[in-house]
């Protein structure tokens, strides 16, 4: 075993004890769901910065406006800056880290507020930052889907254990279990954009036809080979000249692109790349959280995931494109660069038929 792998595991350990030590002093108080014509505020907890997280989940933002609940959400500050924008969402408490002295800050805050239900709907290694922001909570009803937290919420679900399913089916569980089986709302992504980015973004784009390429995702998993990234530029540019190719991606990644005299945005924020992907034609993309953006734009889209890295995490699975006109090519190692050219080529072809 690598060092690097023993001390994660140990720290893993740790965190177990950890968080099973204070459920016992903390135990949730037993409190009892709200009817759910009496439910008038919530509170949903994103304990991490994956964007795609709060993307998949935003038909849930919607649904709980349509019924006139107020929405806070628990995010990081990049979180708040992607969805400040939808009007569905009341409130945002930004969560530093998941450092002793911040968590206990915002648990302060937000012990100045009542919530007739806390969601804590997305699975997360076990961290005790997060069980000491729970612990705070306990006055509260919480239903929560992750195992490693079951002492602290109100109710747990066993939503998907087997992990079959995709990750926005669980706003129809959340939905089900606050309103009732059977229940009606709109399953369509939720992803309105500030005016200011909006007006911004036409401007840029024009009457020209955009093909958006991401080949560097944050991950190593979730990058291409030099040779993938040039023979997608090149296949572009000889089939579909009228398109005009713009790479998106962290800003330290762009440079290492190779290919000459790329376009890219000339905004910085995150959130103008969002816009992009409305005023685009077509998306192509290592990037999960691009390929779900591209999927609340319903956008044509050609999507390169690496293998699951466990059997008992099928991520092509839990977080594919969620989009009828999207392609996911999975990668036959767990790693997207090794995408054999001949099925990169002809799922550029079926992107374009």
């Amino acid at each position: 075993m690598r060092l690097g792998t023993f001390h994660k595991k140990k720290r893993l350990l740790i965190n177990k004890i950890k968080i099973n030590f204070l459920s016992f002093l903390f135990r949730s108080k037993g409190v009892s769901p709200v009817p759910a014509n009496c439910i008038k505020s919530c509170l949903l907890i994103h304990d991490n910065s994956k964007l795609g997280d709060l993307i998949v989940l935003s038909a849930l933002y919607r649904a709980l406006a349509e019924r006139n609940i107020s929405l806070s959400i628990i995010s990081c500050g990049v979180g708040h800056a992607f969805l400040k924008a939808n009007p569905g969402i009341t409130h945002f408490f930004i969560k530093d880290s998941n450092n002793i002295p911040d968590v206990l800050k915002l648990r302060g805050e937000l012990a100045r507020h009542q919530f007739d239900v806390v969601l804590d709907p997305f699975e997360t290694q076990p961290s005790f930052g997060h069980a000491l922001l729970l612990s705070g909570l306990r006055k509260h009803y919480i239903l929560g889907f992750d195992k490693w937290y079951k002492r602290y919420y109100s109710s747990y679900h066993p939503h998907d254990e087997q992990l079959t399913e995709h990750m926005a089916t669980r706003t129809r569980v959340i939905c089900e279990h606050l309103f009732g089986e059977g229940v009606q709302y709109d399953e369509r992504y939720d992803l309105p954009l500030p005016a200011d980015v909006e007006q911004q973004l036409q401007e840029f784009v024009g009457d020209s036809k955009v093909v958006i390429v991401n080949p560097i995702g944050a991950k190593k998993i979730c990058r291409m080979s030099n040779q993938q990234i040039q023979l997608i530029d090149s296949w572009l540019k000889e089939n579909h000249p009228e398109l005009r190719i713009i790479y998106t991606g962290h800003p330290k990644d762009l440079p290492l692109i190779p290919v000459e005299n790329i376009e890219t945005l000339p905004f910085k924020d995150f959130i103008h790349a969002v816009a992009l992907t409305k005023y685009c034609q077509y998306v192509i993309s290592v990037d999960t959280a691009l390929v779900h953006i591209a999927s609340a734009y319903d956008r044509p889209t050609l999507a390169f995931y690496p293998k699951a890295r466990h059997e008992d995490y099928p991520s092509p699975i839990i977080w594919a494109p969620n989009n009828l006109r999207a392609q996911q090519v999975i990668s036959p190692t767990c790693s997207a660069c090794d995408i054999k050219e001949t099925v990169l080529l002809d799922a550029l072809k079926r992107l374009f038929q």
